[in-house]
């Protein structure tokens, strides 16, 4: 496969900057992501697209740039110009939002971002295609089908059927580890109004405790299944959402004027909370008493963990109670005659490192791009590759 820059002085570029600002009119935004850099992917014929991590965005030419023109097939048309609107949905936010408790800063909201980003890109490509003069083309089959699947079941069981198009426009306007939220805000305006109390703390609350239950772990590399499995996450995930409505219900029952005593979903945020508690615990100076060992008062020991030869005053002729002589053989690199050292059988360690901390990695969520399966870029502490997973053919 290679990669070719395009040039921005070409017809060809001059025709994307077109439809990439058409695509950017159906729903405007301030923030543009896209650095103004195209790269054609030429001989790879798999993925379809993506915004990269430095704002360029590569797009194939088999599939997509090769099929802009009026003597393309309508289904490849529609799929090309799927692919442009998907890309230009991801430029248009921003990923990240690290001080927010409700931010799942994690591969679950990857897998949420690419299927509500197709869910919109496939709503809107009629509109788009007929804006950039390209007529009625034929639905487009949207990428990432689990991802995409369970997506829209998530914004059907929050805002019903009718509502589940408004929702996704107020979702797709968030940033990407925001969506949670958003979602989580409409279950409450809709499954427990009168129930949760409109401060803002109890408000964040029922919030954190829908999005904890939302992102299960079938949600994690959702947008990499390469086997339609949207049915089963679904259902998984709603019967989740059905039990932490259920436990908010049961807990302002009992203590109506407390809020929820939910997890921060915002993992780092959590452990800030953390830190600072036990900072801000009583500072004491304690009397422990018990971590003395009497020596006096310890069982003999085992006979069966006496070795031979160990003891203390026993050299290589000793022959107390019938014991063998040690045949004082050298040890591997030891000559002849030398004399035994305690802890000579250990010297091999002497140069050794000491065990390192176990590695732990923060997560870092790519761009995105709109794909089908394909490999690349948890909760909770989970790393994703920077680079943000293709567009796959599926």
């Amino acid at each position: 496969m290679a990669v070719i820059r395009i040039d921005p002085a070409s017809e060809g570029y001059r025709q994307f900057v077109r439809l990439y600002e058409t695509a950017r009119s159906l729903r405007p935004s301030e923030l543009d992501r896209w650095n103004g850099e195209l790269y054609a992917t030429v001989g790879e014929g798999k993925n379809w697209g993506s915004l990269r991590r430095d704002g360029s965005l590569q797009l194939s030419q088999e599939l997509v740039l090769d099929h802009l023109g009026p003597d393309a097939a309508p289904q490849d048309q529609v799929q090309a110009l799927t692919t442009i609107l998907h890309e230009a949905n991801h430029a248009r936010v921003e990923i990240k939002a690290p001080e927010e408790p409700n931010a799942v800063l994690s591969s679950h909201s990857k897998a949420l971002d690419e299927g509500l980003t197709e869910w919109v890109s496939v709503s809107d490509v009629a509109e788009y295609a007929d804006r950039a003069g390209y007529g009625d083309l034929p639905d487009p089959k949207p990428a990432y089908p689990s991802a995409y699947g369970a997506t829209e079941a998530l914004l059907e069981y929050a805002a019903g059927p009718e509502g589940a198009a408004d929702l996704a426009d107020r979702t797709i306007d968030a940033p990407v580890t925001m969506r949670w939220d958003v979602i989580a805000d409409e279950i409450v305006k809709n499954k427990l109004a009168g129930v949760v109390p409109q401060g803002p703390e109890h408000q964040q609350a029922a919030r954190a405790e829908l999005i904890n239950a939302m992102t299960t772990s079938s949600w994690q590399g959702l947008d990499e299944s390469r086997v339609d499995i949207s049915g089963a996450v679904a259902a998984e995930t709603d019967q989740a959402l059905d039990q932490a409505t259920q436990r908010i219900q049961n807990h302002y029952a009992r203590r109506p004027e407390t809020p929820y005593p939910a997890n921060t979903p915002n993992f780092l945020i959590a452990k800030q909370q953390e830190t600072s508690q036990k900072l801000d615990s009583s500072q004491e100076r304690v009397v422990r008493r018990g971590d003395e060992v009497d020596l006096t008062n310890l069982p003999p020991p085992h006979a069966g963990s006496r070795v031979e030869g160990a003891r203390r005053g026993t050299g290589p002729g000793s022959r107390e109670r019938g014991e063998r002589p040690a045949t004082g053989r050298p040890s591997a690199g030891q000559s002849a005659g030398e004399p035994v050292s305690a802890g000579a059988g250990w010297r091999f360690l002497s140069g050794s490192a000491p065990a390192g901390e176990a590695v732990r990695h923060r997560p870092v969520l790519g761009n995105g791009a709109r794909g089908a399966g394909a490999s690349g870029g948890g909760r909770g502490g989970v790393e994703r590759p920077v680079s943000p997973t293709d567009r796959g053919r599926g």
